[in-house]
């Protein structure tokens, strides 16, 4: 009898479930579709540098540099973006070697131009920047005001910044890596 009734409470919730899901508005797909065409962009700092007019990352740099790859692994960017300097093309080299990409260069004293830019993009984007750049790209991408970077000490933040498809709604996350 418990086996009987144990089976019997198990199909009407299988039952019952099931009639849940399937019961999904056409106003639903709106926002399915929106959600979508979400674009993420991903805004760090150049890594860890040597002293110099256009230095090179620091071997504590090499390794942030390697530790960025690591941590977005797992998410396909559709494009790497850098400015063009040694700092930060090196702490783009891992992720774009690992995602097979070619890094492609955006200027830094236009921030408003590569907001426009990255705007009209879709999928995952990697933007490799500075301590005076990364917060204002930030900011033109539709994100809250941020605090400023520690041009001495921080090499760390990395901005998770989601748009939606109609670049409306924004979404900022702050990693540390």
């Amino acid at each position: 009898m418990t086996i009987y009734i144990r089976y019997t409470l198990t199909f009407f919730l299988l039952l019952f479930s099931s009639s849940l899901m399937a019961q999904t508005s056409n106003t639903d797909m709106p926002i399915q579709m929106i959600n979508a065409k979400a674009k993420v962009f991903y805004l760090v700092r150049h890594a860890e540098k040597l002293e110099g007019k256009d230095p090179s990352l620091s071997a504590q740099g090499k390794l942030r540099a390697i530790r960025l790859a690591k941590v977005l692994s797992s998410t396909p960017l559709a494009k790497v973006y850098t400015t063009d300097y040694k700092r930060t093309r090196e702490t783009a080299l891992a992720v774009a070697e690992d995602q097979h990409l070619a890094p492609s260069l955006y200027n830094p004293a236009d921030l408003q131009k590569t907001a426009e830019v990255l705007l009209s993009q879709q999928g995952h984007i990697l933007v490799i920047g500075h301590s005076n750049t990364t917060t204002a790209l930030a900011e033109q991408l539709g994100a809250e005001k941020q605090p400023a970077i520690n041009d001495a000490s921080e090499f760390d933040r990395l901005y998770v910044v989601t748009v939606d498809g109609n670049n409306r709604e924004v979404s900022t996350v702050l990693l540390r890596y």
